[in-house]
């Protein structure tokens, strides 16, 4: 029991540094989009992101990115921003989604999306560290799009 305690208590660690890192990025994706052209639609772009969510922030990027850098290598860099970005979002979607279980003698989390009735109920496990690397690659992609802001301004 002491072992699936400390598992429990580390993934929810964990989980919960994900939760703040993924809000962060969400937040200043939203700056940096209502912020573009130097703020002249500063007003117009709040009220319509403020209520978006990060995948419609995501394609909203994406498009300024086409009217503002197409055919440069600028455009290839958020591109691949763009991708690990949506990828980020799918995994969270998965985790905060689903439910989860523990295999202490696996030293494995498991997070289970879908019903327990549904033939397309998945299951996927996670060691601590997994989880870690994952909290990792969400801070990364906030440090590279603070790179991307400085860089290559909208």
């Amino acid at each position: 029991m002491v072992v699936k305690d400390e598992i429990e208590k580390e993934a929810a660690t964990t989980l919960g540094y994900m939760l703040f890192e993924y809000s962060r990025l969400d937040m200043e994706l939203g700056l940096f989009l209502v912020w573009s052209n130097d703020g002249q639609n500063l007003d117009r772009l709040t009220k319509k992101l403020n209520d978006s969510n990060f995948n419609k922030r995501l394609h909203l990027l994406e498009k300024l990115v086409n009217e503002k850098y197409m055919d440069t290598p600028a455009a290839d860099i958020y591109k691949f921003w763009l991708s690990d970005a949506h990828a980020v979002r799918s995994l969270r979607n998965e985790l905060f989604h689903g439910r989860w279980g523990f295999i202490p003698q696996q030293q494995q989390v498991a997070n289970v999306v879908g019903l327990p009735t549904s033939p397309e109920q998945t299951e996927t496990r996670y060691s601590i560290a997994q989880l870690k690397d994952l909290l990792l690659t969400m801070r990364d992609l906030r440090s590279r799009l603070s790179d991307l802001r400085q860089s290559f301004p909208m």
